[in-house]
């Protein structure tokens, strides 16, 4: 396990986007773009039980997170590690997302019909490559 830096955490707690990517049967890439937050030096997302990187996780829990500052894209970071995935059956942390991303609370819960069995992925780095505009 890999700790983060001080400047890597900044960037993981804004409100920036970052894009994970999993491995496809084959071992092509997968990659999202996604709502992102961090726990410690973890990585977190939250996801529809039934997404493709899910069964992506669930056959091969490597993964890469890039994400970059949105005030300044030259900045950005990679984290490489193993995930694993914890059932979130009331969809907490893709409401905390929602707050953070948006302003408010997740939409898909205003709308009809059954909502998706919600998971929490959890990245725990142990390869952290740093891109700094002024480095």
């Amino acid at each position: 396990m890999v700790q983060l830096t001080e400047k890597v955490r900044m960037l993981f707690d804004g409100k920036n986007f970052a894009v994970l990517s999993t491995l496809e049967p084959d071992g092509k890439p997968h990659s999202t773009v996604m709502w992102v937050k961090r726990d410690k030096d973890d990585i977190l997302f939250a996801l529809p039980k039934s997404r493709r990187k899910i069964a992506n996780l669930n056959r091969d829990p490597r993964a890469a997170v890039v994400i970059f500052d949105a005030a300044s894209p030259y900045e950005s970071v990679q984290v490489q590690g193993i995930a694993s995935i914890e059932d979130d059956p009331g969809g907490m942390l893709v409401d905390e997302l929602s707050h953070k991303y948006t302003g408010g609370p997740y939409p898909g819960f205003a709308n009809p019909g059954p909502n998706p069995q919600w998971v929490i992925v959890r990245i725990t780095a142990d390869k952290v490559a740093t891109s700094w505009a002024n480095s």
